[in-house]
């Protein structure tokens, strides 16, 4: 003890820490269920999940973010569109394997993106410059998430006019209270870009059970 007590006060607190995360990790599965979920404060879960996804753990880190978001956390919801749009992959029924993997993770960005610029929580717009690159709507068609049976499905849609694109644009850029963030959020189902909230929330909680043991993508570097 006495041993344990001489040592370095940084040290000591990275020690635990280290435990800490260690024993999370090894104790959370998919649906975020752990029995230390709930002593994390959301900093900290915001920080594991980071440390999971760089460590090539997406299920782990899936786990950590994807109940928060379900609850309307825009960093969450921005935190997992940035990683979809990186090495995280979604899994997808075989119906849905000859859609492109880039393609149906944009399909899911787009989604997370939108509502995490209207969330009522933390609302986040970081990656509106990206899902708006011009050049990505002037491909004609446009895949999107589509719910069927409560189910995560793609459809392929023809893209909105530039105008309307612009407008959403805009509409999300500028959105800084819940009344403005629900008409970009109409804006946005009315052009058949995404599903409501609550439809893909219920999908997206049974996607976990079809998760592979392997869905973290590697990098291409």
């Amino acid at each position: 003890m006495g041993l344990f007590m001489s040592l370095p006060t940084r040290f000591t607190v990275k020690v635990c820490c280290g435990l800490l995360v260690s024993s999370f990790l090894c104790g959370c599965d998919l649906t975020g269920k752990s029995s230390l979920t709930s002593t994390l404060t959301r900093e900290e879960r915001l920080k594991v999940a980071a440390d999971a996804y760089y460590n090539n753990q997406c299920q782990k880190q899936w786990a950590l973010l994807w109940p928060m978001a379900r609850e309307g956390d825009g960093e969450a919801l921005s935190e997992l569109a940035s990683e979809l749009g990186g090495r995280l992959e979604l899994p997808a029924s075989d119906s849905d394997m000859k859609v492109d993997m880039g393609v149906r993770s944009f399909a899911n960005v787009l989604v997370m993106t939108i509502y995490a610029a209207t969330a009522s929580e933390y609302p986040d717009k970081r990656n509106l410059y990206y899902i708006f690159d011009p050049a990505r709507w002037r491909k004609g068609d446009i895949t999107v998430v589509s719910i069927r049976s409560g189910r995560i499905s793609y459809s392929s849609i023809k893209a909105p006019p530039p105008i309307s694109i612009t407008k959403l644009e805009n509409c999300l850029s500028q959105a800084n209270a819940s009344n403005v963030g629900d008409r970009c959020v109409a804006q946005a189902i009315n052009l058949g870009l995404i599903p409501s909230f609550s439809e893909y929330s219920k999908a997206m909680d049974a996607v976990p059970t079809t998760y592979s043991p392997n869905h973290c993508v590697r990098r291409p570097w």
